[in-house]
């Protein structure tokens, strides 16, 4: 799904009904976690930077995407997400139910701790 939007706002209102109520409750989850973290976009989706880039979110064609840059983490959550894929540093799914948002809001809150002190994701 190709969204053009100069803002993560303006992204999040052209996706359809499903996806924006996704995006708009894991928007939600990160602004809380991270409330220093800057939205921008970057290479076409919503981007939270802070300290470097921080977290992404993407429609897919199939699936919705998270994005947390501290990669560790979300491995460490891996088993505990929900009916989801994970990547790298990725977390993959269909509908906002497949996730345990619980999990996903502590895993938005230890990324942003990280943060606090000023150093950068890795490779950043």
């Amino acid at each position: 799904m190709r969204v053009n939007a100069g803002t993560v706002t303006a992204y999040i209102e052209e996706l359809p009904d499903d996806r924006r109520k996704a995006f708009s409750t894991l928007r939600t989850m990160m602004e809380k976690a991270a409330p220093a973290a800057k939205p921008t976009m970057k290479y076409g989706l919503p981007t939270w930077e802070w300290h470097g880039p921080l977290f992404a979110l993407a429609s897919r064609p199939r699936v919705m995407e998270i994005y947390v840059a501290e990669a560790d983490l979300v491995a460490k959550r891996k088993r505990t997400l929900g009916d989801v894929e994970v990547g790298t540093s990725s977390i993959r799914f269909k509908r906002i139910e497949d996730l345990k948002l619980d999990v996903v809001a502590q895993l938005f809150e230890e990324a942003a701790a990280r943060r606090k002190g000023g150093p950068k994701a890795p490779g950043a």
